[in-house]
């Protein structure tokens, strides 16, 4: 194949992009990247082309696989550290979790049709056994009145129950959330030549989402009143996934890859332990309606990435994902949201034999959404700036059989919402006091891969 390429103009050429549009550009809020042992070890998939996870990140690069047909199995256990920070205390959520995903490729010649099994979008599980700043603003809420029956500033709809009279205090305070998009997409892709390979899928994206809110509110002659805030939604829809693979010579490969954003209108269910108290009052003063929908779009994605062999066993792989948040209907969050999200990565790859492969990886996240714009699912699992480091290997067994591992560490840099105040309430006070939010994030993960050639 020519030599012609300029490997190190093409690298600039990407990073210099990305950079520019730094100060114009977020990162992703609602869309998750990480499906495979492989990216948890390197943190930049974009434009690979050695495992089956390429279904996901470069699914035009699959046409550089042996033919044969390839599966890969990945289990991605994850541990939280959730911290809201206000009033002199933190209030955390520490949950563990597991997430799988697979892919299946079979390649012949110019023609490879693929299938693979991820998780989107979503936020996982999230639990605050001693509630959280949501928790606190509706007790501060209510103690103000604004849930009282007959109180002057108060939504909730004629006939419909609320607290019995404002200066209580909430306790026992409670705060739940579990959100999964699960996302199955096909695919195919053809080899037009030895430099240029095409890929074109469908995706189906179904969500679910749970959240349970609750504490007993007790008024100043002791009434004590239990408010539980429990809904479920669920969406479904359909996207397109795009990818282009350049191979300009023996030592440099580009993918590209676009996602079609996925209309999503979530439909609200009010679990029966709330409907008919004050907790479905509540909800409906939050937009959370028993059999009313809302919009929440997964966002559109552009992935851009280079493998460049510097060196016959060293590779540097630098990828720019962007988020397109501006452009989802998200409903009434769509003035939520200031800019776009991106994730910027940079790997390195060293061949130590033929069996054994190690990587590192890191990854700059910015997210242009302020936390005093965040909503109920933004304040559960708070999108926020991230460093992430990634170490990673991979052993062959032979042709047929590989293993990787995965260890990430995110950590993500904690943001101030200010305090937010009661209008026209006498003297202004407060109703949800300054809050900090800070989480870190700790990924191992796993990867089994065998091909039949």
């Amino acid at each position: 194949m020519k030599k012609w390429f300029n490997p190190v103009l093409l690298v600039v050429l990407i990073l210099g992009t990305a950079i520019s549009a730094v100060p114009a550009f977020g990162s992703g809020i609602d869309n998750k990247q990480s499906f495979s042992a492989a990216y948890a070890g390197s943190l930049s998939r974009n434009a690979a082309t050695d495992e089956p996870d390429i279904a996901a990140y470069n699914p035009a690069g699959m046409m550089m696989l042996k033919n044969g047909l390839h599966f890969e199995f990945n289990i991605q256990p994850f541990t939280f550290d959730y911290e809201h920070s206000y009033g002199n205390e933190t209030h955390t959520a520490s949950p563990n979790l597991a997430s799988p995903t697979a892919f299946a490729i079979h390649k012949s010649d110019n023609w490879a049709f693929w299938g693979a099994f991820t998780v989107n979008g979503g936020g996982g599980e999230v639990e605050y056994d001693n509630g959280n700043i949501i928790t606190e603003g509706i007790g501060n809420m209510g103690a103000l009145g604004m849930f009282t029956d007959g109180f002057p500033t108060s939504q909730i709809p004629a006939g419909a129950p609320g607290l019995s009279m404002p200066g209580g205090t909430l306790s026992n305070e409670y705060a739940y959330v579990e959100s999964y998009d699960y996302t199955f997409t096909t695919g195919v892709s053809y080899k037009i030549n030895e430099m240029f390979a095409l890929a074109a899928g469908v995706r189906y994206v179904i969500t679910d989402k749970e959240v349970d809110i609750h504490g007993d509110y007790t008024d100043p002659v002791g009434t004590m009143t239990h408010v539980a805030g429990k809904y479920e939604q669920e969406a479904d829809g359909f996207g397109g996934i795009f990818g282009i693979n350049i191979h300009p010579s023996d030592t440099v490969n580009i993918g590209i890859r676009y996602e079609t954003r996925v209309n999503l209108d979530w439909e609200t269910t009010v679990a029966g332990e709330s409907k008919g108290t004050v907790g479905e009052s509540i909800l409906g003063v939050f937009g959370r309606q028993d059999g009313q929908s809302y919009a929440r779009d997964l966002p559109a994605v552009l992935a851009l990435g280079v493998e460049w062999s510097i060196m016959p066993k060293l590779t540097i792989s630098p990828s720019y994902t962007l988020y397109f948040e501006k452009d989802a209907d998200w409903g009434d969050q769509n003035d939520s949201v200031d800019g776009n999200s991106y994730d910027l990565a940079l790997s390195l790859r060293y061949d130590f034999s033929e069996k054994w492969t190690g990587t590192i990886g890191y990854m700059y996240t910015d997210v242009d959404m302020k936390p005093q714009n965040f909503g109920i699912i933004e304040k559960m699992s708070p999108p926020l700036d991230c460093h992430t480091l990634a170490v990673g290997g991979k052993y062959k067994w032979n042709e047929r059989l590989a293993f990787t591992l995965g260890l990430a560490g995110f950590f993500y840099i904690d943001d101030t919402a200010p305090a937010v105040t009661a209008t026209p309430i006498p003297g202004n006070p407060t109703i949800t006091p300054e809050v900090t939010y800070d989480k870190v994030l700790y990924q191992c993960a796993v990867g089994i891969r065998y091909s039949f050639f």
